[in-house]
């Protein structure tokens, strides 16, 4: 009996966080915009406290790309991202810690974002970030 239970707990789970996600991906799209065109490799995960996300990109000269998460108003993310040499190049500590942010790139690079929520308002947390170029 407690083998049953536990199995369904763990579905139950399993099927909670997935719809959470769910409704994180459409977050990040809305957050996105419609005036950029998604990268279609969604980045998502399931985070506790002092979890992060972390992908690369690649972005490509003279284009102006989006990064946007799916937390709203309610969760404050820190957005960092790392040229291809490990160098700092935006922190959204200092900006207020925005969800949403438009770069510019000059120069064609590999980018490594790294996304941590700040504050979880109950973990476990879906968090998805997007990036997009300017149409």
């Amino acid at each position: 009996m407690k083998q049953l239970l536990t199995f369904f707990l763990v579905i139950f789970w399993l099927v909670s966080g997935w719809s959470q996600c769910e409704e994180s991906i459409h977050a990040a799209e809305v957050s996105l915009g419609k005036s950029y065109i998604a990268n279609p490799q969604f980045n998502s995960g399931i985070l506790s406290a002092g979890d992060s996300l972390i992908f690369e990109s690649v972005w490509l000269a003279n284009n102006t790309y989006r990064i946007a998460t799916s937390a709203g108003e309610t969760e404050q993310v820190d957005i960092r991202l790392f040229d291809q040499n490990d160098n700092l190049i935006f922190s959204g500590s200092e900006f207020n810690y925005p969800t949403k942010w438009d770069f510019f790139i000059e120069n064609s690079m590999t980018v490594r974002c790294v996304v941590r929520p700040i504050q979880l308002s109950a973990p476990p947390y879906c968090l998805t970030v997007l990036t997009g170029f300017k149409k």
